[in-house]
């Protein structure tokens, strides 16, 4: 099977966003720097439109939906991160790369933080469940 139809089956980052706000905020947007619920809309990102800005009026602080989650500050589409954590328990690493057309240590390093982080991360955790 070619890669081509192997990215048939990453999701799409505008579903995966909608799924990490149901799961990260359902309804309640959390300051991740002060905890705070006094949370206002900030526009969206420039570079990624369907990511939702947030600001904190408590500690003045701007964030993101990603801010302060493994998904944060990552080069990788969040469609590729979502198929490494669904195949994880599936398929090796190598097999991985290969069908994202990725270099290996990239998808090693991912897998990794994803593993390191699956039990103190809520989010990740709730991902995990469902796949």
């Amino acid at each position: 099977m070619s890669v081509g139809v192997y990215k048939l089956f990453i999701p799409k980052d505008e579903g995966c966003i909608e799924i990490i706000r149901k799961i990260r905020w359902d309804n309640r947007y959390i300051c991740p720097y002060c905890g705070s619920k006094d949370v206002i809309l900030k526009g969206k990102e420039g570079y990624k439109p369907y990511i939702q800005r947030y600001k904190c009026n408590s500690c003045k602080r701007h964030f993101n939906d990603l801010t302060g989650t493994i998904f944060a500050k990552k080069r990788m589409s969040l469609g590729e991160m979502f198929y490494i954590i669904k195949n994880l328990k599936n398929s090796s690493i190598n097999q991985i790369s290969e069908e994202l057309g990725r270099d290996y240590r990239t998808v090693h390093s991912f897998a990794k933080e994803v593993m390191e982080s699956s039990e103190k991360d809520n989010l990740l955790k709730k991902l995990l469940e469902t796949n």
